[in-house]
């Protein structure tokens, strides 16, 4: 114990003196002398994680319980785990259990190492944490030194595989009067070339005005994965069940862009109403009016359309939308006022809900951006179908509030299931206990200076300077 505290404080000390006399003669600046240091607490981080594993492989050596039934088989057999610090190389013996003949690393079981495993589980879980919002080999380089592969990264992501929608913790039943539930969907470029929709349904039940141009979504909760809308709702219609009293709240909302996948929705969540997005309805609104006032004979109809949806007069929709078409020259445009056309008298329920009881406004589309898109879609890649599912979980996961890192831990601590190969007597704790309550605190090297002999050195480079 005292060897290692006197090799880490010896390092402290060497760091501290070089990087004074480097920048004294000009030799450094502040950001030379952080990369210095971060080498150096990497370097002590290192030494400290042997130092342990020392401690604890001796312990068990020397431990009755082991004696009894482990017998050593192998000593010093060599292993190297990738930390946060580096790449660690420890010993440990290898044991012989003299009752059913197997052969085990008691080291290895105590920390939870798994056998074969080259990167630790906490480092795991910083790149996982990562990885949901950079690229695989970036996430790698933030989170050691040590040089891990895009295929290491992505063995880590499917080793966590994905998360469950209703994984996280739901807290007391709230009290609302609505609840808003709003759906699009991402979409993402595969391997093989193709396209998959990658579908992202949030609820929420309220809006704050943070700033002008900035409002909050209250309580909100995100839904993702490939899977069958059915499934993706009916996890939506569990978190409701769970979260709020149903028997209070008087509206539910289910906004989007008027596919059938999100329509659907109302079939499973009981007692909701469909609103069309508002900004899917300007866009078909725009395709009809847009042109008009460049023709030969202009016409506005823009305003008086949107008059006539906003109060639901549908066959004033109709005739003014027929009039438009029929005053176009070009039959390609036609033809996609016609498909526009249709698109408004589809989701006409929709509409009349986005003006009705309340002038509804939905947000889907910077939430499809912000969770999926800026990871999934918004760079040249090309995702496998499962790689792509588990990342949009992950996002969704820790848009809600989760923890990668914590996620991960406990996935590991739950595969866990057996009991521990050697349960340590309590007397061998306590042992240890007052072994290390015994060690000197002050045991530390001394830290020369100016007024030291071995630090005059810094007395007359000051002495002698122009500072």
């Amino acid at each position: 114990m005292n060897n290692i505290i006197q090799l880490i404080a010896g390092k402290v000390k060497k760091e501290i003196e070089d990087s004074v006399i480097k920048v004294l003669e000009g030799d450094a600046k502040l950001d030379n002398i952080v990369d210095s240091v971060g080498e150096m607490v990497n370097n002590i981080g290192l030494d400290t994680l042997g130092a342990i594993i020392d401690e604890l492989n001796d312990i068990v050596k020397k431990s009755p319980e082991r004696s009894g039934i482990y017998h050593i088989h192998k000593s010093n057999v060599s292993r190297t785990l990738v930390t946060r610090f580096g790449e660690l190389e420890f010993n440990r013996t290898y044991y012989k259990n003299i009752r059913d003949k197997h052969y085990v690393y008691i080291l290895d079981e105590l920390l939870g190492i798994e056998k074969y495993e080259r990167v630790e589980g906490n480092l795991k879980g910083d790149i996982l944490d990562k990885a949901v919002d950079v690229s695989y080999q970036k996430a790698a380089e933030l989170s050691t030194p040590a040089y891990l592969t895009r295929q290491t990264v992505k063995n880590i992501i499917r080793e966590n595989g994905k998360i469950d929608n209703l994984d996280l913790k739901i807290g007391d039943r709230k009290e609302v009067d609505t609840i808003y539930i709003e759906a699009d969907e991402d979409h993402v470029s595969l391997q093989t070339g193709k396209n998959k929709e990658m579908k992202l349904i949030y609820v929420y039940d309220d809006k704050t005005e943070v700033s002008k141009d900035r409002i909050k979504l209250e309580n909100i909760r995100y839904f993702t994965g490939e899977m069958k809308p059915e499934d993706i709702w009916t996890e939506v219609a569990t978190y409701l069940d769970e979260s709020y009293d149903l028997d209070k709240v008087e509206n539910i909302y289910i906004a989007g862009d008027g596919a059938n996948w999100i329509k659907g929705g109302t079939e499973i969540i009981k007692d909701s109403k469909y609103v069309l997005d508002h900004y899917h309805l300007s866009k078909y609104v725009k395709k009809i009016t847009a042109h008009l006032s460049s023709l030969k004979n202009p016409a506005d109809i823009e305003k008086p359309l949107w008059k006539f949806i906003r109060r639901g007069k549908k066959k004033f929709v109709i005739e003014l939308i027929d009039f438009a078409i029929e005053i176009t020259p070009t039959e390609s445009k036609k033809k996609s006022m016609k498909d526009a056309k249709r698109y408004i008298l589809n989701n006409w329920e929709g509409i009349n809900n986005l003006f009705g009881e309340e002038k509804y406004r939905c947000s889907a589309e910077g939430h499809i951006s912000h969770i999926l898109s800026d990871r999934l879609s918004s760079r040249p890649m090309g995702w496998s179908l499962i790689g792509a599912d588990e990342m949009a979980r992950m996002r969704a996961y820790k848009a809600n509030g989760g923890s990668i890192k914590e996620y991960y831990r406990n996935q590991r601590i739950e595969k866990k299931n057996e009991e521990r190969i050697l349960e340590l007597d309590k007397r061998v704790t306590n042992r240890v206990k007052r072994t290390y309550n015994n060690i000197d605190p002050d045991i530390m090297i001394d830290m020369p200076y100016t007024s030291k002999t071995d630090g005059r050195w810094l007395k007359n480079m000051l002495s002698t300077s122009h500072f």
